[in-house]
């Protein structure tokens, strides 16, 4: 493993937390899904929601996915019913119709320490199926949002580096032979 590589892969999650600049978007648990889809459409690039209790710690995360599919329920069901191949997604469908506030859609949470390396990061996100954490405390209250794109950047610039490191020490190619013929036109 190259050195540009093996750096960006031990990058801290706080040293790269904004390079998007995509910040948290929070909401309690007992907040409308109406007025819940209405901020995330504010600011449609965080796309894991997270939900904090009282004291301001991540209980859970809203995929924007399950949101809309709950809005979508309530206002259009033949779209989500258009899907529905199993007794599974029956009873889900069920559920999105009577979903009301965030806490009735939250799944557990989904977190990352700002000490956590940029693979650490990687892995908790493709383990929990997330495409956005909450980097967070000691104390579980967030204090940034990561995004999969920010981590992709951080290693894309690495492999940059990499690939200009080692066309730096590749010999250059000699320079083409001049065509007299070309010479004093």
């Amino acid at each position: 493993m190259t050195e540009p590589v093996r750096l960006a892969r031990q990058t801290r999650v706080a040293d790269c937390q904004d390079l998007l600049g995509i910040g948290p978007l929070l909401v309690h648990r007992e907040d409308d899904l109406l007025d819940v889809v209405r901020r995330s459409a504010v600011q449609p690039e965080t796309r894991t929601i997270g939900v904090i209790d009282d004291e301001g710690r991540v209980i859970g995360i809203i995929r924007v996915l399950r949101l809309t599919e709950s809005i979508v329920a309530r206002v259009a069901p033949e779209a989500v019913m258009a899907g529905i191949r199993d007794a599974d997604e029956v009873g889900r469908f069920g559920h999105a119709v009577e979903d009301r506030i965030a806490g009735d859609i939250m799944e557990p949470p989904a977190t990352i320490s700002p000490d956590a390396t940029v693979s650490e990061a990687f892995r908790e996100m493709h383990r929990n199926r997330v495409t956005g954490m909450y980097v967070v405390n000691a104390e579980g209250r967030p204090t940034g949002y990561i995004d999969l794109l920010e981590l992709a950047i951080r290693l894309a610039d690495a492999l940059e580096e990499e690939r200009a490191e080692s066309d730096e020490g590749s010999p250059s190619e000699p320079p083409a032979p001049s065509d007299p013929r070309a010479e004093g036109r």
